[in-house]
């Protein structure tokens, strides 16, 4: 057995004691059945031993100290306790579950568990919608880049039967199991209500990123003038601070300089701005003045996504929402912009990488001058046509934001080792899909995909997760893939998806990690 590198208070030391102590535990404990102890997870604090242990798929909390107490064990829920002895000495051990209350207990002695904000450091979201790939993404970062480990939207919460609870608990005890010592962020992504807002404040989160795509109006640019004039005047002036009249002082007639660009904002354009996009930034500035209100302080990242919306967001709207937040005291660590091309689920960039190329450069000067705050890219996954474009001209002002990506490259190790299992998924899919791609813009087309009795298992990966139909075929139908149950209550393919996954566990990390890794470098070569 090799040592272990226990860490005590931040500074590495090898003990070998320590190594013999463990291994004594191992023998006392499971007296001859498997068990798994994760060694990177092994710390020293408050004169006890942490580590996480699995038997068969569970996963479970270990606590070492030599003597006669265990002295933080008060805080702890325990399943089992016990005695050994090594040589002369006396050790007293706490096995405990993987629970809410044991991990919230947790961070209050290691803080390297708990989440940090990112500021205006670039960063990648790496959402786990199954609460098992974490380790893939620790090991698929990059220094200098900031991880958001955490990174659930309440859409995808719903979908998958989660809390933003069990999202940062089940990243909390990945970062705890990998021995992961840098700072990591936990992002509430596409929030719409106060709610959600407060659930995600009471979690523990930090950076709080809003949806207001429902208060856009997009067919500003459809009305005409008399129309447009009309619903300009009926905007929310008190949330917005301004009446009608003042407002177009302040704005009509303006020039904005932004490095190489000049913007001017006339009336008409004013008035369409202001309709299409006004009531999203009162909103906005709701949930940002909340979330500083309940937090007490406004030490949070703090991010507005308009990525939504039917069109472009042109450089002057985005001037225009700029302005207004930072009139109104909302301070963005990030934007979300509805981009130039498509940005489907779970594939490449669909649009001129030309035309791409010089909106984002535009997009980048109005956050460089009137912030600064970072871009922010939703659907980021799998767009490797643009990571280049994207780190030539924005690198250090990019947040990138992937998520159902990471549970594809998870289907892989079923599709490998239980294909009739994936077979299963496939055509329940395929049953779920007019249903659930409703919520979705793809352009799927399923008469591309045969039916799963017609591939051969060597085929499955190659068929359903590197083309483009199969992919988001599966990426579409996840929320009713993980949450179909039985009339008993039992989960259809949940448990057995996560079992096949845990039986393969390392394989599923290297899995992960190297597609992840891809979107990193490809973006911060």
């Amino acid at each position: 057995m090799a040592p272990f590198a226990v860490r005590f208070d931040g500074a590495v030391m090898w003990l070998n004691v320590m190594n013999v102590v463990i291994d004594s535990f191992r023998r006392f404990y499971v007296k001859g059945r498997p068990l798994v102890i994760y060694e990177k997870s092994v710390v020293q604090k408050n004169e006890c031993t942490f580590f996480l242990v699995r038997e068969g798929v569970e996963k479970k909390l270990v606590i070492l100290s030599h003597g006669s107490g265990l002295h933080p064990i008060s805080s702890f829920e325990v399943a089992e306790r016990g005695k050994f002895r090594v040589g002369d000495e006396a050790y007293v051990f706490a096995v405990c579950p993987c629970s809410h209350a044991n991990i919230s207990a947790l961070r209050k002695i290691l803080h390297f568990l708990c989440p940090q904000r990112a500021g205006l450091k670039a960063a990648v979201g790496m959402g786990d919608r199954i609460g098992l790939v974490t380790p893939g993404h620790i090991r698929a970062v990059k220094a200098g880049i900031f991880p958001v480990f955490a990174q659930q939207s309440v859409r995808e919460l719903s979908r998958t039967v989660r809390t933003f609870d069990d999202v940062l608990d089940d990243v909390t005890w990945a970062v705890f199991q990998e021995g992961y010592r840098d700072e990591f962020g936990a992002d509430a992504d596409h929030l719409k209500s106060i709610e959600d807002v407060d659930k995600a404040v009471s979690a523990g989160y930090t950076m709080f990123t809003v949806d207001p795509s429902e208060h856009v109006e997009n067919n500003a640019d459809c009305y005409s003038l008399n129309e447009i004039t009309e619903k300009f005047k009926a905007l929310p002036w008190s949330d917005l601070g301004r009446n009608a009249e003042s407002f177009q002082d302040l704005y009509v007639g303006k020039k904005i300089n932004v490095e190489n660009d000049v913007f001017v904002i006339d009336q008409e354009s004013l008035f369409r701005m202001a309709v299409k996009y006004s009531a999203a930034i009162a909103f906005t500035t709701k949930v940002f003045r909340h979330v500083k209100m309940t937090l007490g302080h406004g030490d949070f990242d703090f991010e507005m996504s308009v990525d939504e919306t039917d069109v472009p967001t042109s450089p002057l709207e985005h001037v225009f929402i700029a302005l207004e937040l930072r009139r109104l005291g909302v301070k963005v660590t990030s934007l979300a912009l509805r981009f130039i091309g498509i940005f489907e689920k779970a594939i490449d960039y669909m649009g001129d990488l030309k035309e791409f190329e010089a909106s984002l450069q535009r997009h980048v000067s109005i956050a460089r001058s009137l912030g600064p705050y970072k871009i922010s890219v939703h659907s980021g996954s799998d767009k490797f046509s643009i990571f280049p474009t994207l780190g030539r001209f924005a690198s250090n002002l990019i947040h990138l934001k992937t998520a159902g990506t990471s549970y594809l490259e998870s289907l892989r190790i079923v599709a490998r080792h239980d294909p009739t299992l994936f077979r299963e998924l496939v055509s329940f899919a395929l049953q779920r899909f007019a249903e659930d791609r409703k919520a979705y813009h793809v352009t799927t087309d399923l008469s591309h995909i045969p039916g799963p009795n017609k591939v051969l298992d060597c085929d499955l990966e190659k068929t359903y997760l590197d083309e483009r139909n199969g992919r988001q075929l599966l990426h579409i139908t996840y929320g009713s893939v993980l949450t179909i149950k039985k009339a008993s209550g039992e989960w259809v393919y949940r448990d057995r998806i996560l079992r096949c996954l845990m039986e393969h566990e390392d394989e599923l990390y290297e899995t992960v990690a190297k597609h992840l890794r891809r979107h990193v470098e490809a973006i911060w070569s």
